[in-house]
Parts: structure tokens; C-alpha cells; sequence
């Protein structure tokens, strides 16, 4: 019966009406529509009064001895583990098929029968651990992010963007700095790590302490962490489970934190996607590669993926602008999926280098717009900070000992950078190195050589403000003020 019962749930999702994309509307609202019309996920199903009077345990499994799913019949599930239980009859015979059904059982007794949870954070809770769950055992990704929904609308995949709008909304809360210097991430992120890992935290800490005092829109703050947690994970990826399951006392896994950081990052970077020459941005070069590929979809649907390069191409190479492109991608994309949902999967999976997929490209603009999120520039002071006389500035780059005060204060700064920051600022900061030992410039060449550096090294603005924002030890300034000194 309970095959049966697989192979029923397997035939109504795939039978399912895969109308997401609809001709009037656009990534934006149907992202506001899916969140407004959650709750229809979790309905359905058994209540948590009926899960107890028939003798479910609030904290076990449901399992029955000897049985995987507590019951032949998974009618005690809400719509949304509805779908999730359908695919097993996918997973039948390999080793995540028995794991996946305990995992929807977890879900149904940890997550939808907890009374004390809001919709929200149960959709928050679900998503957290279905992604969790989907990083250990990749084989099943596809499978599970593109199967389609009808009575919401939406992917599972799309419970990404729904969550991440979640968590945003009050993540600002967790990282609001107290008098003491903690702030409700940091609080849980020691009380949630023990040994080595706890040490390493206290450096993550502070860094991200660093980046809270620093002047910055809250936006801006994110994108900045973002940095400094993927960086983290990348030198210390033995405690990457650990750490994102570090709970945080009514926000959800410090997970979902990392993923909201990621998102503001990406929407902050567009270049890396979509800027540089149009052949050869990130974007135009995976789609080419998608339909030069004959093991992407038949003959016809490679060609609907080669029109919409030489489309976007063209357009790319008469707009340069970052920001005019990414609204031309976003909606050419959805009219694109409305004509070939058949593409969805191969679509939204592809890798854009140094950046990640498509679905997160489209959805860092749709979180841009629906949260209106503002990356205003650091805050910078239009007058220098007590004791930064612009009359002395020239004494920044006086060379003794060999260093200078704007050396020395590199240094100290790069201590909380992280690799990739340091070794793109490595080759100006040797520049600034060469100009200021020079002993036959003067401190005003050198200062006017060394502005032009700070100036003209990147047109990246996330590097240009870390370089601007860094503290002038001796002279009490920063490099933005230094440089606005204008001697």
C-alpha cells in the first residue's frame, strides 16, 4: 500500500500544471504572491491535538517498529511533505531513499506540529533544513528544488527567496550592537560552539564587530559579512555543518543569516554576473555553454537557449550599465519561461563563475526591489575626525623605520581582511610602498601620488570603500578623509 501510495503522489506531481511563469506578471510579484499565499502549504494533514490522541510523540520520529513511515497512508502530512513524500518513489533503491523518508517525518513532528512556531518560521525551519539536507546528499537536488507545487504556485525551490524575505525582514534585530559589544548573533553563536570551533568564532566576531562600527547602511553591513562568513567557512569547511546549525533564539540557524548575507551580496555584485564585455560576462558565457552542450534538452530547445543569448548579447553591447542590464535580464528571463517552462531546471542550475546560480541571480534582484534594499555608500564625515588636521595630512607617508603611519595602518587593517581582499589589494599597496620610500619625492608628490592610487585601483565599489574606510593610526583620520584633504 504504501508503494502504492508513492507512485500515486509521484503521478499527481508530475501530472501537475506547471503555470508559474503567466503572461501580465513578473519574478517580482509572483515571489509576493507565493509568500502571501504560504499558509496553503502547511494545511491539510493532522493537527497537533490529533498528532497526541493518537499516540504521536511530540519529540519522537512517529515510526512504527519494523515500518519507515508511521502508516501506509501519508494523509497526516500538510500539502507541502505531501509533495516531498511523492518523490520517494524516485529515490527507491538507492541509499537516501530510507533517509529521506525519516527526514519527512522529522519535518512533520519537529517543525509543522510545533504550536509554538508562526507560519513564517515554520516555512523558515523547513527550507533551513531541507537545504541542509539537499548539501549532504546533492544526487537528489534537482528532484526536489524543481518539483512544482500547483495550489502555490511555485517550485520547492522558490522556498528559497520566500525564506531569505523572511529572515531579512528581521535579521537588522540580531546584529544591533549593545553597550556591552554583543549583539544577539554573537551571543549565539557562543553559547551555540564549544572548542577550536568557539576560539575561531571569537575572530569572526570580531571582524564582524569591526564592520558594525563602521558607519555603514545596513545593507551595506551585510554584503561586508557576507565576506568575512564565507571566507571563514572557506578556511575552516570542517565546521561549516556545525556552525550553520548554530540556533539563534527566535531568527531560526545562523544558516539562514549566512544565506540572507549571500543574497544581499549578490545583489550588490551584479557585476560579476553581468558586467565587462557582453559576450564574455558570466552570464552570456554559461547560457552559451548550456546550448552548445547536446546533452542539454533536443535539438529545438537548444536553439530557443541560443535565441536568447543573441538576444541578451545584443542588447548587453549597446547597454553597459549594470543596472539596466540586470532589468533587461530579469525581464526577458520570465517572458522566456513563460513560452519554455521546460527549461526552468536547465536554466536556473547554471553556475555563473564566482557568483552562483541563475535562480540566485534573478532572485537577488527580486529581493532588491521587494525589500527596497539601498546599498548607500559608507558614511563618511564631510569634516576629518578630532585630531585629523588636514594641515598635517603630507605626514601620512613620511617614511621612517621603513613604513610610514598610512603603511602601518594598512597593516593593522589587512589583519581582519581575508585572502582574496588582501591579494587584490597587494600589488597598489606595494606601489604606495615604492612612492613613499622614494627619498626624492617630496611628501606633496607623495601624497598626490599615492590620492591617485587610492582613487583609480578598482572601479569595484565594495574594495574601494574597504581601502577608504580603513583608520589612519597616528594622524586620527580615514583614507576617504585623508584623501578629501585636497593638500
Amino acid at each position: 500500500m504504501q508503494k502504492l501510495t508513492l507512485v500515486v503522489l509521484a503521478l499527481l506531481a508530475i501530472s501537475a500544471v506547471n503555470a508559474q511563469f503567466t503572461g501580465g506578471s513578473d519574478f517580482c510579484t509572483d515571489e509576493k504572491s507565493l509568500e502571501t499565499n504560504v499558509d496553503v502549504l502547511l494545511e491539510g494533514g493532522e493537527s497537533s491535538s490529533e498528532s497526541s490522541n493518537e499516540g504521536g510523540s511530540g519529540s519522537g520520529s512517529g515510526l512504527e517498529e519494523g515500518s519507515t513511515v508511521a502508516g501506509d497512508i501519508p494523509g497526516k502530512y500538510c500539502l507541502l511533505l505531501k509533495y516531498l513524500y511523492g518523490l520517494a518513489i524516485q529515490f527507491e533503491g538507492t541509499a537516501v531513499y530510507e533517509l529521506w523518508l525519516e527526514f519527512i517525518e522529522e519535518l512533520h513532528y519537529q517543525i509543522v506540529l510545533d504550536v509554538t512556531l508562526t507560519t513564517q518560521e515554520k516555512i523558515q525551519s523547513i527550507w533551513a533544513r531541507l537545504d541542509a539536507f539537499i548539501a549532504v546528499h546533492v544526487e537528489i537536488q534537482e528532484a526536489v528544488y524543481y518539483l512544482y507545487i500547483s495550489e502555490w504556485g511555485g517550485y520547492v525551490r522558490n522556498l528559497e527567496a520566500v525564506s531569505v524575505s523572511f529572515s531579512a525582514q528581521i535579521s537588522e534585530s540580531i546584529i544591533v550592537l549593545e553597550s556591552s559589544g554583543s549583539t544577539e548573533l554573537f551571543d549565539a553563536l557562543r553559547n551555540g560552539t564549544s572548542g577550536e570551533l568557539a576560539t575561531l568564532v571569537e575572530t569572526l566576531i570580531q571582524e564582524i564587530t569591526a564592520i558594525l562600527q563602521g558607519g555603514y547602511s545596513y545593507s551595506y553591513e551585510l554584503v561586508l559579512i557576507y565576506e568575512k562568513i564565507e571566507a571563514f567557512l572557506e578556511e575552516n569547511s570542517q565546521y561549516s555543518e556545525e556552525l550553520l546549525s548554530v540556533e539563534i533564539e527566535g531568527y531560526g540557524v545562523f544558516g539562514a543569516f549566512y544565506q540572507v548575507t549571500a543574497y544581499y551580496w549578490r545583489a550588490y555584485n551584479f557585476q560579476i554576473a553581468i558586467g565587462g564585455e557582453a559576450s564574455s560576462t558570466g552570464l552570456i558565457e554559461v547560457l552559451t555553454a548550456a546550448y552548445q552542450n547536446t546533452s542539454t534538452g533536443s535539438v529545438s530547445q537548444r536553439s530557443q537557449i541560443k535565441q536568447l543569448v543573441e538576444k541578451l548579447t545584443a542588447y548587453f553591447e549597446s547597454n553597459t550599465d549594470v543596472s539596466v542590464r540586470i532589468q533587461y535580464v530579469y525581464e526577458q528571463l520570465y517572458q522566456f519561461l513563460i513560452l519554455q517552462q521546460w527549461s526552468v531546471n536547465v536554466l536556473y542550475s547554471l553556475q555563473i563563475q564566482g557568483y552562483g546560480d541563475i535562480y540566485e541571480l534573478i532572485y537577488a534582484f527580486v529581493l532588491e526591489q521587494n525589500l527596497e534594499i539601498d546599498f548607500s555608500n559608507p558614511v563618511v564625515s564631510t569634516s576629518t575626525a578630532a585630531g585629523a588636521d588636514c594641515s598635517d595630512v603630507l605626514q601620512i607617508n613620511a617614511f621612517s623605520s621603513n613604513t610610514s603611519d598610512l603603511l602601518t595602518s594598512i597593516d593593522v587593517a589587512q589583519e581582519s581582511w581575508n585572502a582574496t581582499e588582501i591579494t587584490r589589494f597587494s600589488a597598489y599597496k606595494k606601489r604606495i610602498y615604492v612612492v613613499t620610500s622614494n627619498s626624492t619625492a617630496t611628501l606633496q608628490e607623495k601624497y598626490s601620488a599615492i590620492t591617485t592610487v587610492v582613487n583609480a585601483w578598482t572601479t569595484n565599489t565594495f574594495y574601494l570603500n574597504l581601502v577608504k574606510s580603513i583608520q589612519i593610526i597616528q594622524w586620527g583620520g580615514t583614507v576617504s578623509e585623508a584623501i578629501s584633504c585636497n593638500a
